[in-house]
């Protein structure tokens, strides 16, 4: 399983590798986290339409290079409920390169800051997705991020074999800090908006906010919540998780 997995990473990696080696590229910054959540109001898990707990396992990197930037993350998910297989993973790779690396300028203060080409990557159990795209950084007041992304979204594998329709995703990805007395708070997350491929599935929307508590003063713990709003999970229409997660995190 954990095998499995990092396809997705490494596939990216290798292109890191490749693109970073001609362009030489310097790393500005990397950090990973490690998650561990527990939450309700999973679908089409171990339990089938009928929602299930779910404990899940998150390792996720980012490294900011010199001409873009390159994060990942895997899931490994344990099901509580139901007789269907009970642990999964799911994995995302974004491989995206600056405009400005590539020689484009933007103004001073201006709302869009960078502009370049994306690559995205979605491995899950039989599942592959590939997105290739365009990602547009932008200054929104109070933001330390905000990101806008529009994509080609491909399935290359279908558990089912079914001809699915090539469709759209637009992606949106925020963190917004802020400070309540002496603690360190933020709010972080993102917005997919998938289109319908055919063969009865839907289009999608997937909305995960997380609330999170910096109780190591930036030292690396965080305690947090996350709530995730899915619209037609997978494409079935009104199978819809509305789900709530505790979570506690280190960072290093």
């Amino acid at each position: 399983m954990t095998k499995h997995s990092i396809i997705p990473a490494s596939i990216l990696a290798l292109g890191l590798g490749i693109i970073g080696h001609g362009a030489q590229a310097e790393v500005l910054f990397s950090g990973s986290e490690i998650q561990l959540h527990y939450g309700d109001g999973f679908h089409l898990g171990a339990n089938g339409l009928d929602s299930t707990t779910r404990t899940t396992l998150t390792f996720e990197q980012y490294t900011l290079f010199n001409w873009g930037d390159l994060f990942y993350f895997v899931d490994l998910n344990k099901d509580h409920q139901g007789t269907g297989s009970k642990n999964h993973h799911y994995a995302e790779a974004w491989l995206h390169l600056s405009g400005k690396a590539m020689g484009l300028t933007f103004p001073e203060g201006a709302f869009v800051k960078d502009v370049g080409p994306d690559l995205g990557i979605n491995h899950g159990e039989d599942f592959l997705v590939v997105a290739p795209g365009v990602r547009a950084d932008l200054n929104v007041s109070g933001f330390s991020v905000f990101t806008a992304g529009a994509y080609v979204y491909k399935n290359a594998d279908d558990p089912f074999d079914r001809d699915l329709d090539t469709t759209y995703q637009i992606t949106f990805v925020w963190d917004y800090p802020f400070k309540i007395g002496n603690e360190n708070l933020s709010i972080r997350g993102f917005a997919d908006f998938i289109g319908e491929q055919g063969d009865g599935l839907e289009s999608q929307i997937v909305f995960s906010p997380q609330l999170r508590w910096d109780i190591g003063k930036e030292g690396g713990a965080i305690l947090g919540l996350e709530y995730t709003y899915y619209k037609n999970k997978y494409g079935v229409n009104n199978v819809d998780d509305n789900s709530v997660s505790a979570f506690a995190a280190l960072k290093f």
